[in-house]
């Protein structure tokens, strides 16, 4: 599992690159030169580009290519015909490697019968059910290369969230029937593992944090938050909250974490949520499983923290949506990262309401809110492109306003006829071209009203 926030902002994916050739064919002596052309060709920034030195030509070189790609985990496999090549020996390599594909078609004519390699070997890569995409450009053809890097993100994607442990305490949140999982389903899919802590033991760990340590912590946190409106006990509690969380990541070694929160615990993590998410550790609310992963998936696309929240109102005339949470927002998200604050949660909004919540908005930019369901067989995800954009919260808690450029009634009508839930995460940026190859890749189905 190598979840890990990129500081460019972006995932930047590892795409291992094979030549092919066939050395009786002219532009052999091309294809020897591509391995050296096609890497510099690429923009680096954005991807790393692993070329195989070893040029693929017949059955035999396979077991040699897949040894140099064996400790350097390339998240997709690009193949590039150098000039004409046998059709048979790139579903070969790309069934030894097991990674999704990139096939990319020279034009040219240095690349002697390259296209015609590419278009024999469609057919037995689609016959055979293997994960491909095909492109046809020039070496360095930006366009191209902004295509190959939607498919090759959501490759890198998929491939680094497998091993994800998301650590559960307490069960499904009581009322919210869209947020049951299928843990197998999750494992099948995704490669995640849900690991069971229990309410219980996460209760037993939050009254083991020493008094000492919740002083040293809620001092420190109050350097950084303002805490004027908010009673030192309340204050504490939520910090021994945090606490208990961290420990629990640790000893569980987890990746991402959610809490039966709703209704008897409500405001005790959002403290908590909102440092784990600053700390790259995906932190939902109300026991949403499934909300973990697409946070954790959200946190590797953009490089930044995730806000996980309920549409509460829609400026329909506007196609705006206010969108939050009782208090979870990161403060990496927030508009005034200055000097944030902290208020104890309002008591109406459960019977066991109680600890501090972050009275913030989020930054303004483009973001994705996204919305992620289902079982074994009905999993799915949507998303929404829009812009987080200035406001001054109504209400007391964690917002943020997201305008639509399409109609909003209707993408809310169309999410409710397909089944989502009302959960949604919201990512930084526009990713929604990433989600869609991701969604395939994965096999499941995926709704993005707008696009």
């Amino acid at each position: 599992m190598t979840h890990t926030a990129q500081p460019t902002g972006t995932l930047r994916p590892r795409l291992g690159a094979v030549v092919t050739t066939w050395s009786h064919e002219d532009g052999a002596e091309y294809a020897k030169r591509l391995v050296e052309l096609f890497p510099k060709s690429a923009p680096a920034d954005q991807v790393q580009v692993i070329t195989c030195p070893i040029l693929l030509e017949n059955e035999r070189d396979i077991p040699a290519i897949v040894a140099y790609f064996a400790d350097k985990a390339p998240d997709a496999l690009c193949l590039i015909p150098g000039n004409f090549t046998l059709d048979h020996v790139m579903p070969l390599l790309a069934q030894a490697l097991g990674l999704p594909v990139i096939l990319w078609g020279l034009p040219s004519q240095e690349a002697w019968g390259a296209l015609v390699a590419i278009q024999q070997t469609l057919y037995p890569f689609k016959e055979l059910g293997l994960r491909y995409r095909f492109f046809v450009a020039q070496l360095g053809d930006g366009h191209a290369w902004n295509r190959v890097l939607f498919y090759a993100r959501a490759a890198a994607l998929v491939q680094r969230l497998k091993g994800l442990r998301v650590g559960l305490m307490g069960w499904r949140a009581q009322g919210m029937s869209d947020m049951v999982f299928d843990e197998l389903a999750l494992r099948q899919v995704f490669g995640v593992q849900v690991v069971n802590v229990g309410l219980s033991r996460h209760l037993r760990t939050l009254q083991a944090i020493p008094e000492l340590e919740v002083e040293a912590a809620w001092r420190e946190m109050g350097t950084r938050l303002d805490t004027t409106d908010l009673p030192d006990e309340v204050g504490r509690y939520g910090v021994r909250w945090y606490l208990a969380l961290k420990r629990l990541v640790e000893e569980e070694g987890l990746h991402a974490v959610t809490v039966e929160c709703w209704p008897n615990h409500v405001g005790g993590p959002c403290l908590g949520f909102c440092t784990l998410n600053d700390e790259g550790i995906a932190a939902s609310c109300e026991s949403d499983v499934v909300a973990a992963v697409a946070m954790a998936a959200g946190q590797l696309l953009s490089g930044e923290p995730t806000f996980h929240t309920d549409i509460i109102k829609a400026h329909l005339a506007e196609n705006a949506a206010v969108m939050g949470h009782c208090g979870n927002l990161p403060l990496r998200l927030a508009a005034d990262q200055k000097r944030t604050g902290l208020k104890a949660v309002a008591e109406h909004f459960a019977p066991g309401a109680y600890g501090p919540t972050v009275q913030a908005t989020m930054k303004p930019g483009p973001v994705t809110a996204i919305n992620l369901v289902g079982r074994r067989e009905t999993m799915r995800l949507c998303a929404l492109e829009g812009e987080a954009v200035p406001y001054t919260a109504e209400f007391s808690g964690s917002w943020s306003r997201v305008e639509f450029p399409f109609s909003l009634a209707e993408a809310l009508e169309h999410l409710g006829n397909a089944g989502y839930g009302h959960h949604f995460t919201l990512i930084r940026g526009h990713v929604g071209q990433v989600l869609a190859e991701w969604s395939a890749l994965l096999g499941i189905d995926y709704l993005q009203p707008g696009a």
